[in-house]
């Protein structure tokens, strides 16, 4: 019983202490990025996961960028091949410790990769992403956010095109090793 309390009591303490030494903002993270859109969830569709990589370096301690590589195909079987869904953002955090939330935006570029040929649309797609990461070690997180994407703001200004929040927006966690 007594090992018991004192095994207890070590866990805690090495979790508590973690949690107030995690509290230092990063300056350069890398992370796995697990996404679902918001229809695939609604609709149940889990085959359609759609993993990424981020890699992320911080100017300031509220200031970075960062360049995220998404996955869609061959994960939804809407296409052949591969889809990839390249992204450049600036992103503005708030470090409040163990809790920080953040804001990015910036271009998307989406490129078509198919038997050799490699395809990539004229127009330029924007993201926005918001999110929250929780800082458990000094380097390791769990974040979870939203990231929108934008197919075309010309069309979406003029009316000839829909604003399509479920098939756009990808929801998920986000696991970052921060140094």
């Amino acid at each position: 019983m007594r090992a018991r309390i004192v095994l207890t009591v070590v866990i805690l303490v090495l979790v508590c202490g973690g949690v107030l030494i995690a509290d230092t903002p990063s300056v350069f993270e890398a992370g796995l990025l697990n996404y679902y859109t918001i229809g695939d969830i609604a609709d149940s569709e889990y085959s359609r996961y759609t993993p990424g990589v981020r890699m992320a370096f911080y100017i300031t301690e509220w200031f970075g960028l960062n360049g995220d590589v998404i996955v869609k195909e061959p994960f939804s079987g809407d296409l052949e091949g591969y889809q990839f869904l390249l992204s450049t953002t600036l992103v503005f955090r708030w470090p409040l410790g163990f809790f920080e939330p953040y804001l990015g935006i910036g271009p998307a570029y989406s490129i078509t990769v198919d038997g050799g040929n490699f395809d990539m649309p004229p127009h330029i797609l924007y993201g926005a992403r918001l999110g929250f990461d929780f800082n458990i070690t000094p380097v390791f997180c769990l974040g979870v956010e939203a990231n929108h994407i934008i197919p075309d703001i010309p069309s979406l200004v003029n009316g000839s095109d829909e604003f399509d929040v479920m098939a756009n927006t990808y929801v998920g966690l986000v696991l970052k090793l921060k140094l």
